[in-house]
């Protein structure tokens, strides 16, 4: 991926081969590292189905673009990260669980943007957010370039939709 691609973020219609590998790979070295199982990416997740969970947002800018980073984590996942990173079970519906995921959102940016800038985007991370809910459904305004994957543990199983923009 050159600089120059992303000049022409408006002419793609998906995002570089080269990022999604090194975002891909970025998940697969935090995750497994988080919670001590081999993680796999399965596919291009093309569930469209509604979350009963938790989402982690987090972004890695600069002052030309933004890569959006949303983990769509289910309720069960979400529990079993907490037992495995802070050694007991949060309750779901807790602030700690919020704050759960927005760490673990953090650590992944923080991987990502590392990563990314081996195939020339060179960013900063942003704060993370958690919702939590049911029935939650992700939408993207102007339909960005957009990536969904599904990752897979013996224990665990969550998607990472990926977004790349113009930064406004």
């Amino acid at each position: 991926m050159s600089i120059e691609t992303l000049d022409r973020i408006d002419d793609l219609d998906e995002i570089p081969a080269e990022m999604v590998e090194k975002v891909q790979e970025s998940v697969i070295n935090t995750f497994g590292s988080i919670i001590g199982e081999e993680l796999s990416f399965v596919d291009e997740a093309s569930d469209d189905s509604a979350l009963n969970g938790i989402i982690g947002n987090v972004t890695v800018f600069n002052s030309e673009h933004t890569l959006s980073l949303m983990l769509a984590i289910p309720k069960e996942t979400a529990l079993y990260f907490s037992e495995v990173f802070i050694g007991m079970p949060l309750p779901f519906k807790s602030d700690d669980m919020g704050d759960l995921i927005g760490e673990i959102s953090n650590i992944l940016a923080g991987d990502v943007a590392a990563n990314v800038e081996k195939v020339g985007f060179r960013g900063q991370s942003s704060l993370p957010t958690a919702t939590r809910g049911s029935d939650l459904t992700l939408f993207m305004p102007n339909k960005p370039p957009t990536k969904k994957m599904k990752f897979v543990s013996a224990n665990s199983e969550f998607w990472l939709t990926m977004v790349l923009s113009e930064s406004k």
